[in-house]
């Protein structure tokens, strides 16, 4: 909702594209139905991060629950502080990236801090 230069109050039009709700026409592109997520991860044991990116949140943080996943294998319990939902893969697969980076991981510090404590 934003106001135009009369100071009326305008509502986007929701559309849906695909199964996903878009109310400023973006993601016209859409080739699935499925969101993509991004992930932060924190290990109850050595207080570090993991950060990752899935089509299926639930069963990937299974995964890391069952020992499945080798990066995080010897730091469980782990816990879910963060994630975000991406319609578009590239999308997901950039905010990843940015996370981990020495920006964003402050990014995240300052997003999670009271999580990260």
């Amino acid at each position: 909702m934003w106001r135009n230069w009369q100071t009326r109050w305008i509502h986007p039009e929701p559309q849906r594209v695909q199964g996903v709700l878009h109310l400023f026409g973006a993601g016209q592109n859409l080739t699935s139905n499925y969101m993509h997520y991004v992930y932060v991860l924190k290990s109850l044991k050595d207080l570090k991060l993991y950060i990752g990116k899935t089509d299926d949140l639930k069963r990937r943080f299974s995964e890391h629950q069952k020992d499945k996943v080798k990066s995080t294998k010897n730091r469980r319990p782990l816990s879910l502080v963060f994630y975000e939902a991406f319609a578009m893969k590239e999308d997901a697969a950039r905010r990843e990236r940015y996370f981990k980076t020495s920006k964003g991981k402050t990014s995240l510090g300052l997003m999670l801090r009271k999580s990260l404590k």
